[in-house]
């Protein structure tokens, strides 16, 4: 979906959160000024005009963010760009070398909802978070930045990009899609949470009151099996009708690139066999037993991708289209 760039990580001090309800104008102004003009970079492609806006520590370990910003420019055609939400995140008074986790709570003004920040090893200093929604072209998306106050100056420090829609739907309506389904097809409506908290969280590090109501009602909806989530530690095993046994690790959504669809994704431990085929009929057989038992989730994907996860190895991978699959 969507690519955090930087070594801003998730996840509390002397730390204040300004709303751009209650920022002083200037303030403002400058903070969305700086993240519009480094939207509009990324939308032409401009990666030296985003280096040169980039703190030191970032834009001497530039690659990776220009291969982002790249990968970014091709989707933001006949987009046009718009500075929806800024915020000030003050940890000044931080002591040096203070690695304690960082959050912030930031009301919004006339009403009861907030947004919320969570950081860990955030350095000393005030910080911006802005938001420029992409929209016009052919999908909408979001860039949402952070930013580092220097002499003055606001100078990216975090660059999230990713799609506002998934197969042409956005992150509300697969949320009351989710509502819709959680009685009926609980596995479907599961993923459909996921999509939509995908769609809506700004970055990683984001949360909201709005969100936490959708993770709540996705936590109160959900199978038994995936309620505590699964992992590798903790895997979901299915048994197909001929007794065999398929420990999957991970099950989530894909969107294809063209936003046409919806890819399912099921990573599941392997074992490296002998051939390409007989690789491919594990995998193929995985699939089938995940759609034996959860027949729900072929009505909301057209593909499907099957990773046999081989320890020390890399994976087989069998992609299908969902009618494919007898």
């Amino acid at each position: 979906m969507g690519a955090c760039v930087l070594a801003l990580s998730m996840a509390a001090g002397a730390q204040t959160c300004t709303t751009q309800a209650k920022m002083q104008a200037a303030t403002r102004t400058a903070l969305a000024d700086e993240a519009l003009l480094l939207g509009t970079a990324v939308k032409a492609g401009d990666a030296n005009a985003v280096k040169a806006a980039t703190v030191p520590e970032y834009a001497n370990n530039f690659a990776p963010i220009e291969y982002v910003i790249h990968s970014t420019t091709d989707r933001l055609k006949g987009d046009t760009l718009r500075v929806t939400q800024v915020y000030v995140l003050d940890v000044s008074s931080r002591k040096a070398g203070d690695t304690s986790e960082a959050d912030f709570t930031c009301p919004l003004q006339g009403s009861t909802a907030e947004t919320d920040f969570s950081f860990s090893s955030l350095p000393a200093g005030v910080y911006g978070f802005a938001m420029v929604e992409a929209a016009g072209g052919e999908r909408p998306w979001l860039l949402a930045f952070v930013l580092e106050q220097e002499n003055g100056a606001w100078k990216m420090a975090g660059f999230y990009p990713h799609a506002r829609t998934a197969a042409g739907k956005d992150g509300l309506w697969y949320w009351n899609a989710a509502r819709a389904n959680v009685k009926t097809k609980p596995w479907l409506a599961w993923l459909e949470f996921d999509e939509a908290s995908e769609l809506l969280r700004p970055a990683s590090f984001v949360s909201s009151t709005s969100l936490d109501k959708l993770m709540a009602e996705q936590h109160a909806g959900a199978p038994p099996q995936l309620s505590d989530g699964i992992s590798v530690q903790t895997p979901l095993v299915v048994k197909a009708a001929d007794g065999q046994e398929f420990h999957f690790t991970s099950i989530t959504n894909e969107d294809a690139a063209d936003d046409s669809s919806l890819n399912l994704v099921l990573h599941f431990a392997a074992e490296q066999l002998a051939g390409v085929e007989a690789n491919r009929a594990r995998d193929l057989a995985a699939a089938k037993a995940m759609l034996a038992a959860h027949p729900e989730l072929r009505q909301g994907y057209g593909s499907i991708y099957v990773f046999g996860d081989v320890a020390g190895q890399n994976p087989s991978v069998l992609s299908l289209k969902m009618t494919e699959i007898p």
